[in-house]
């Protein structure tokens, strides 16, 4: 399942660049107070770690600890579920993943991602998948779903729909 959704950056902007202007960390500090339970991510060596933000341990494997090394290799099996989702939203919606179409003037890249991303969260309630297939994990069914987003707070569930200057990469 998809759980936040910010989007779409230029690819020059750099992941993190874009994880500080998107303000995840503070969304993800108050929707763990609203939910009183800590929501973390875990994301690629680019991002600082923080409370809510996970990361790879950086060295070569050899100058890593047994613990640090087994955390990575842990963590980059389940990074590889975020592919599949991606993967997914393409199969579902192959324009969403065409990009000679990605130009700003023939479609509305951001909307027509996030609207993807959110029916693609609606095919796995109802459907599954492989990435829930591989965690073990039953998928919300789609009244679990609503109450999930609808207990976010602002009803999004982190589906942040503002508008960007530099939305085309």
């Amino acid at each position: 399942m998809i759980g936040d959704y910010d989007g779409p950056h230029a690819g020059s902007a750099g992941d993190g660049n874009i994880l500080r202007r998107s303000n995840v960390e503070e969304r993800l500090r108050a929707m763990s107070i609203r939910l009183g339970s800590t929501i973390s991510v875990y994301g690629d060596a680019a991002y600082s770690l923080s409370s809510v933000i996970h990361r790879p341990h950086r060295g070569n494997r050899g100058a890593l600890s047994l613990s640090e090394a087994a955390f990575n290799e842990e963590m980059s099996s389940f990074r590889q579920t975020v592919e599949w989702m991606f993967g997914k939203i393409k199969q579902l919606w192959p324009l969403v993943g065409d990009k000679t179409r990605r130009s700003i003037m023939l479609r509305q890249t951001g909307k027509e991602d996030v609207i993807a991303a959110l029916l693609t969260n609606f095919h796995t309630c109802l459907c599954g998948g492989v990435t829930t297939d591989y965690l073990g994990i039953a998928p919300p069914t789609l009244q679990e779903y609503e109450r999930l987003i609808s207990r976010a707070g602002d009803g999004t569930c982190g589906w942040n729909m503002r508008k960007r200057r530099r939305l085309r990469s």
